[in-house]
This record gives structure tokens, C-alpha cells and sequence, in this order.
């Protein structure tokens, strides 16, 4: 008890940061988004951009869903993309909506997470979204519904 005591904070920090680690470390997006191992190889007409943080709840809900759906767009033009804006990623969510080429959403709805936004690849513009609300089955109808909008 005593050791508890007098390593209480180096423990307490020990834990969360190991914790944020391994949490961060989870999913079916990598830690970039040329990391994903759903990114289509050839010229993608839709992003799928998630909104993603270490701390945010729908995002555990939504992310598996994601995990679901994302295999069965591996061959279609869909290029999954996840902003993190966990502590500690810098400018890494803009850098990457900069070199997609969708700043204006971006600046819209940076910070916020939770939801993955549907994008035309070339205009950069919403063409739909997806929440916690929709089923796994309802994703991939909204996703093949926006390639066949933006093809």
C-alpha cells in the first residue's frame, strides 16, 4: 500500500497512457488513411470519411458497423478515410482533407466525430451520411446509392 501511495501518479499516468495506446490502436482503420486495409486501389468516386475520436462513444458503436460493411466495398470505388481527432494527432485530419481535396467540409465539420460522410471524390461534396441510427445493411445501400450517384 505504501508503494501505491508513493507512485500513485507515475501508476495512474502509466495506465492511461498504455490505455489510450492500446484503444488507438483498434479498429479497421489505420493510423492514416492510407493505412485503411479497405482502400480501393483504383480511382476512388467516393470518400467515406469518419469523423473518428479516442473519446467518442458513437464512435465505438459506429466503427464496427463500418468493419462490417467495409469488405464488400474492397472492389468498388470507395476509398474509406478516417480523421482522428484524438489528442496527439496534430494536423494530421487536415493534412488529409487537403490532400483529398475536401477543405470545405472539413472546416464544416471539423472536431466533430461520430458520423462517417459520404463524398463525391472529384467535387469534394456530401452526397450522404452515416450515423449509428442506420444497420450495417442500410450502409452499404446508402454507399452503393452514392457511387451510383457520382458515377
Amino acid at each position: 500500500m505504501a508503494f501505491i501511495k508513493k507512485y500513485w501518479f507515475t501508476l495512474v499516468m502509466v495506465l492511461a497512457v498504455g490505455g489510450f495506446v492500446a484503444f488507438n490502436g483498434v479498429g479497421f482503420f489505420g493510423k492514416t488513411a492510407s493505412e485503411s486495409k479497405y482502400v480501393y486501389d483504383g480511382r476512388p468516386e467516393i470518400y467515406a470519411v469518419t469523423f473518428s475520436s479516442a473519446w467518442c462513444s458513437t464512435c465505438k458503436i459506429l466503427e464496427p458497423k463500418l468493419a462490417e460493411v467495409a469488405p464488400d466495398f474492397a472492389n468498388k470505388p470507395v476509398k474509406f478515410v478516417k480523421l482522428d481527432f484524438s489528442l496527439g494527432q496534430g494536423g494530421a485530419p487536415e493534412k488529409t482533407a487537403r490532400d483529398l481535396n475536401f477543405m470545405p467540409v472539413y472546416e464544416k465539420y471539423k472536431g466533430g466525430t461520430g458520423f462517417t460522410l459520404l463524398l463525391n471524390a472529384d467535387t469534394g461534396e456530401i452526397v450522404d451520411r452515416l450515423t449509428v441510427k442506420l444497420s450495417s445493411d442500410e450502409m452499404k445501400q446508402a454507399l452503393d446509392m452514392a457511387i451510383k450517384q457520382v458515377i
